[in-house]
C-alpha cells in the first residue's frame, strides 16, 4: 500500500512541474500502457494548464498526449520538466532517450527495485500492477477522474493480475478495481479490446504452438524468428501474444518465449510457481518472480537459458521436499530429547 508521505511527495514535485513527460518500458504491455494513459488523463483533469505528454510505443492508435517525434528528440528542456516513469524496473528499458537530460525524475513501480535509477523512487513490489498503484495515489492526492483513466487503469489491473487470478492478487487488487469501476469503466469496451481476436491471430498461435517444445523438467520453449513471422505482417504485440499458448497447460511448469526482433533476442519468462526473476538476471533481465523479461545475444545461449530453467525447477522442488519434512524431523528430535 502506497503511504500518505509519499503520495505527497509526488504531489509537490507535479505541482511544481511543467511540462511532465511520462515514459514506460519498451514494447509496452497493458500495465505499462494503461499507467501512463491513465496517470496523463488524471493529472490533465486536475492540473488543465500543465502541459503533459506521453512518450514511446503505443499499444492503440490513440494519439492523446503526443509530444511529436522532434520534440522529443531534444537535448535541452525547461528546468521544470518533471518524467516520471511508470512499469519501469530498469532504466536500460526505458522508452525515452532524454532521460539523462531530465531536471526532475521520479519512478512509479511495482517491481523489485533493483536499479533505483529516479531521483525519488515510488516501489511497491506488493502491487500486482502499476495501474493500482496509480489508482491509489489518485485516491489519496483526490485527483480528478475522467472514464478514459478509468478505462486505461482497468486494463493495466486486469490484464497483470491475469484477470485477478495471479498470486499476488490481493485485496487492494479488487478494492483499486471497484474504485475504477465507479470512476466509468466500460467492461463491454475493455473486453473486446482486450479478449476479442482476429482469425488472423488464432491462425499464427496456431503455428506457433506446433514450433513449442517441453523439456523432461517441463520447460516449454518457442523461439520466433523473422522467417517465422514477417510473411505475416504481425506487429511485435501480436508475435509476443504466443507467449499465452504455452499458459495453462499442466505439464509445462515454465514457459519461455523467444522473439528475434530489430537485431535483438528479447526473452519473456512465465511461470506459475517458480522464480524466473532469478534466472532472468543472469540474462540482462529482471522483472516479478513469477514474470520476467531478459535480452541474449546469441541464438545459441537459448540451450543454456533452458539448462538453467531445468535446473531451477529440480532445484525449487528438491528445497520444498526438505522443507516438507524437515518439521516432522524436528519433532522427532524433541521426542527424544535431541536439538
Amino acid at each position: 500500500m502506497i503511504e500518505k508521505k509519499a503520495a505527497k511527495i509526488l504531489a509537490r514535485a507535479i505541482k511544481k512541474a511543467d511540462p511532465i513527460i511520462i515514459a514506460k518500458h519498451q514494447h509496452p504491455d497493458w500495465d505499462a500502457d494503461g499507467s501512463a494513459f491513465g496517470l496523463a488523463y488524471l493529472l490533465k483533469a486536475s492540473y488543465p494548464r500543465k502541459k503533459i505528454y506521453v512518450v514511446g510505443d503505443r499499444l492503440t492508435k490513440n494519439k492523446d498526449f503526443e509530444p511529436g517525434t522532434a520534440w522529443e528528440s531534444k537535448q535541452v528542456y525547461p528546468s521544470t520538466t518533471l518524467l516520471i516513469t511508470v512499469d519501469t524496473a530498469n532504466l536500460e528499458r526505458l522508452d525515452f532517450k532524454g532521460f539523462a537530460d531530465m531536471p526532475h525524475t521520479i519512478k512509479i513501480d511495482h517491481h523489485p527495485d533493483t536499479d533505483p535509477y529516479a531521483q525519488y523512487n515510488l516501489v511497491d513490489d506488493s502491487a500486482i500492477a502499476c495501474a493500482q498503484m496509480i489508482v491509489q495515489l489518485a485516491q489519496i492526492l483526490k485527483w480528478k477522474w475522467t472514464p478514459e483513466a478509468a478505462n486505461y487503469l482497468y486494463k493495466g489491473i486486469l490484464t497483470d493480475s491475469g484477470r485477478f487470478l495471479h498470486a499476488k492478487t490481493n485485496a487492494e487488487t479488487f478494492e483499486a478495481a471497484a474504485f475504477v469501476n465507479k470512476k466509468g469503466v466500460n467492461f463491454q469496451k475493455v473486453n473486446d479490446e482486450l479478449y476479442v481476436d482476429c482469425l488472423k491471430n488464432r491462425q499464427w498461435w496456431n503455428y506457433a504452438f506446433n514450433k513449442m517444445t517441453i523439456s523432461q523438467q517441463g520447460v516449454a520453449s518457442l523461439v520466433l524468428l523473422p522467417s517465422d513471422y514477417e510473411d505475416r505482417k504481425l506487429n511485435y504485440e501480436q508475435i509476443k501474444s504466443a507467449l499465452s499458448i504455452m499458459s495453462g497447460i499442466e505439464e509445462i511448469k515454465i514457459w519461455v518465449l523467444v522473439v528475434e526482433w530489430k537485431n535483438d533476442l528479447k526473452v519473456s519468462l512465465r511461470s506459475r510457481k517458480y522464480d524466473v526473476a532469478s534466472i532472468a538476471q543472469k540474462y540482462h533481465g529482471g522483472g516479478h518472480k513469477l514474470a520476467a523479461g531478459a535480452k541474449l545475444e546469441t541464438l545459441e545461449n537459448v540451450t543454456t537459458l533452458v539448462n538453467d530453467l531445468n535446473s531451477l525447477i529440480v532445484q525449487t522442488d528438491t528445497q520444498s521436499k526438505k522443507t516438507i519434512h524437515q518439521p516432522q524431523e524436528n519433532k522427532e528430535s524433541k521426542k527424544h530429547g535431541t536439538s
